[in-house]
């Protein structure tokens, strides 16, 4: 029979005397079974255990984990880019109407802006509830929960090289999908408010066609280029990764818009002067003298745009969404910890429970054969 003390503790990494407590509770270790016996009202009997390092080191998340937390990511994916898109919109909305009402020719680009910012400041809640803004805010929610959302169930996928390949591919397709339906639908209802009288009733689709060629430019630049150039900057400049990918995501967009502010200029252009009294050489100088004059000042207003829009805002989606997926990853790790320590507690608890009913039963038989006189 193997006794301790009350107060000794074996050290072993598999085994160890637990003490359970009960007035009429005791045990011995005979033979590795595990024997309930009367020693004095203490129990003691031999167990596996698992120290709280052992949980630790042992407690994983399970590989189907990223299923089970495929929808908080989700619902962070929405939070987060509702978020970010609520803080630059404005801005994007004063330099959007700026740039129609400078290809309209009714106001400088620093005149519009100028007027914007005080009627934001004079009644910021009206401008929040204006339509202009909440088409602007709408736009960049979608866009931006559309590549969080394809980028979060991507990575539910496989890994293979392929895969990721046609994560890539299903990205573009799929946010450039989404920003160009509802960046058309924007630009339509700005040209309108903001265009000249003399425009086109209906808006051509020679303009609808050179803005989806601008966002195809942009969300490519915005969403997949920084991936590639962030990784070449890293590898092949020793660049530490978040480095090279804050600055791939902010820089790729504004060189961009070099290409694409001549082109959403000549867009707008063809819905504000259709020009149908020139022949096709003439309208075709008339719009590169355009392109020429307003050059620079639409690619500046096109970069002053697109730095918040996609550049810090790409850089605090990026970082929020890490964040959340962070915490929750952490909490997760936390709790498979704790249900891994439980499991084990309860399975050292089962020969104790087991051990009290055969002490119970045996000092029912033992009171049977001495009854209380």
């Amino acid at each position: 029979m193997h006794t301790t003390n009350p107060g000794d503790t074996d050290t072993s990494r598999d085994r160890s005397q637990i003490t359970a407590t009960s007035p009429t509770i005791a045990t011995a270790t005979v033979g590795g079974q595990q024997n309930p016996q009367i020693l004095g009202g203490k129990v003691r009997i031999s167990v596996p255990t698992t120290t709280r390092e052992d949980a630790t080191r042992t407690a994983e998340i399970p590989e189907s984990v990223n299923q089970v937390l495929l929808g908080e990511k989700i619902v962070g994916d929405v939070l987060v880019a509702c978020g970010v898109t609520l803080g630059v919109a404005p801005f994007m909305t004063v330099v959007d109407k700026a740039i129609v009402q400078r290809a309209a020719g009714t106001h400088s680009i620093l005149s519009s802006a100028g007027q914007s910012l005080q009627g934001m400041l004079r009644n910021p809640a009206a401008y929040v509830k204006s339509p202009m803004f909440l088409m602007m805010w709408g736009v960049y929610a979608a866009t931006y929960t559309t590549a969080n959302c394809i980028k979060t169930v991507c990575e539910h996928e496989s890994n293979s090289v392929s895969s990721k390949d046609q994560a890539k591919a299903g990205l573009f397709v799929g946010t450039t999908a989404v920003n160009s339906g509802t960046t058309l639908l924007k630009d339509r209802a700005y040209a309108t408010m903001f265009g000249t009288s003399g425009a086109a009733v209906k808006v051509p689709m020679v303009t609808y066609g050179l803005w989806g060629m601008r966002d195809c430019m942009v969300i490519g630049s915005s969403f997949v280029l920084p991936d590639l150039v962030g990784s070449a900057l890293h590898e092949r400049n020793n660049m530490e990764k978040a480095q090279a990918d804050r600055i791939a995501q902010f820089f790729c967009p504004v060189a961009t818009q070099f290409l694409a502010g001549p082109v959403q200029l000549l867009g707008l252009d063809f819905y504000n002067r259709p020009l149908h009294d020139l022949s096709t050489y003439e309208a075709t100088l008339e719009r590169l003298r355009l392109l020429k004059t307003n050059f620079m000042s639409i690619v500046g207003a096109r970069i002053a745009r697109i730095a918040p829009a996609y550049g810090i805002g790409g850089i605090g989606n990026t970082y929020f969404r890490d964040s959340w997926r962070a915490m929750i990853l952490s909490r997760a790790i936390r709790d498979a910890m704790i249900e891994k320590e439980t499991s084990d507690k309860a399975r050292r608890l089962v020969p104790l429970v087991v051990a009290q009913d055969e002490v119970e039963r045996e000092l029912r038989e033992r009171d049977q054969s001495f009854p209380i006189r």
